[in-house]
């Protein structure tokens, strides 16, 4: 089995991203027509809890909207991912405990968005590659 889906409570889910972009979350609330058609939200199990690991705008989103519960995707070879770890263990440290906890830590430039959250994760990576 490569994959292992499930249904959760969106509280539930603890996001291993640090910040939302502005830009991105208004493009979800422009795109997004229908709360129940909203793609594949990947989480992994680490530590007995499960991270969200992509879909962070589209998970908040449907937490503003008020959806409770989602379906989610597990690839199961990300349970073993470093980054994925190491990025949970940074989002427990900051006490994010589910994704209404990012709702003050949106950036409104995407410049600095991209500073601060994508280029940390593509220098975590290339150091892990190391």
């Amino acid at each position: 089995m490569k994959y292992k889906y499930f249904r959760m409570r969106i509280e539930d889910i603890i996001p291993q991203q640090h910040y939302l972009s502005v830009d991105k979350y208004n493009a979800v609330k422009e795109n997004m027509t229908k709360i129940n058609v909203y793609g594949d939200i990947f989480v992994i199990e680490y530590k007995n809890k499960i991270f969200s690991v992509d879909g962070h705008h589209r998970l908040f989103y449907l937490y503003k909207m008020g959806v409770e519960e989602i379906n989610v995707v597990c690839e199961l070879s990300d349970n073993d991912n470093r980054l994925y770890q190491i990025l949970a263990d940074e989002a427990l440290e900051l006490g994010l405990r589910n994704i209404a906890d990012l709702e003050h830590k949106f950036i409104s430039d995407y410049t600095k968005y991209k500073e601060v959250w994508i280029d940390k994760c593509q220098k975590l990576l290339a150091d892990l590659n190391e």
